[in-house]
């Protein structure tokens, strides 16, 4: 088997130009697309998310991209009067974009799964339960081709009594960590969910911006968790690492300059027991 890299294993989380800026966050403006991104990164592999609608034109538009995992969520948030939002149950929505997925992905091979986006946090404030996933499942398996099932669980969703009776129905977490300072907490939570599932593939999902706090990443900071990721990917603990995300790539940040050091330095290192 061929030896696979740190670079194999490394994700862009693929978003469509300026998107965050264009929902008023005050993060800088941003020209970079997916296909720049990985270009500049090097990497070859994208998960098709921040507003990139599943269809041949989001694909097309990457294509440097050699592994792709398609993104959608299991909600959706509406106004519940008073300035407030809540999340509900948006089960046709998320069926709709998985049948997208799968018919893009009998014309694409590179299309590898489909991620139940924000699971832990707004699908389980929305009520979903076993017997939804249920149903994505059957749709899946009914439908060809069927698309590994994936799922996004928050280091801070894991106390969530209702989280082991929905982690069964994803064959791989993709594992955020929202509050950038609490870094330390991550090698835990991967452990935990690693015998909550009977070590099933994850993924580890850093960010370019703390947005749990609100501010910039410093250097240190960054590197603390690119170190952490090494670690991690060397040793085989992480199928894979997924930076969020490329609308932010092209900003005059320490945490982006880091990463291109990273890579640089790390990118050819060879993951062990592969």
């Amino acid at each position: 088997m061929e030896k696979q890299t740190v670079m194999d294993r490394f994700w862009l989380w693929g978003m469509k130009v300026n998107v965050l800026q264009e929902e008023s966050m005050v993060l800088g403006k941003s020209t970079m697309t997916v296909e720049q991104a990985l270009q500049v990164t090097g990497a070859r592999n994208a998960i098709m998310a921040g507003g990139l609608p599943i269809n041949r034109e989001s694909l097309d538009a990457m294509p440097s991209a050699r592994r792709i995992i398609c993104k959608c969520e299991f909600h959706r948030s509406m106004a519940a009067g008073d300035e407030t939002r809540i999340c509900v149950v948006d089960e046709e929505r998320c069926l709709r974009h998985l049948m997208a997925a799968k018919e893009l992905a009998a014309q694409d091979p590179r299309i590898e799964g489909f991620l139940v986006d924000d699971f832990s946090t707004g699908s389980i404030d929305a009520g979903v339960t076993p017997d939804h996933l249920a149903r994505l499942q059957f749709v899946n398996a009914t439908h060809g081709p069927p698309l590994p099932l994936n799922g996004t669980i928050y280091t801070m969703s894991l106390d969530r009594p209702e989280l082991p009776s929905l982690l069964p129905h994803f064959s791989q977490l993709l594992v955020p960590l929202w509050h950038a300072d609490q870094i330390s907490v991550v090698p835990a939570a991967l452990d935990r969910l690693y015998d909550m599932t009977g070590g099933k593939s994850m993924m580890l999902c850093l960010y370019l911006h703390d947005f749990g706090n609100n501010r910039p990443i410093a250097r240190e900071l960054m590197q603390q968790h690119l170190d952490l990721a090494t670690d991690l990917l060397v040793g085989s603990r992480v199928s894979g690492l997924c930076i969020c995300g490329t609308c932010m790539m092209d900003l005059d940040w320490e945490s982006n300059r880091c990463l291109l050091e990273w890579l640089e330095s790390v990118g050819d290192r060879t993951i062990e027991g592969v």
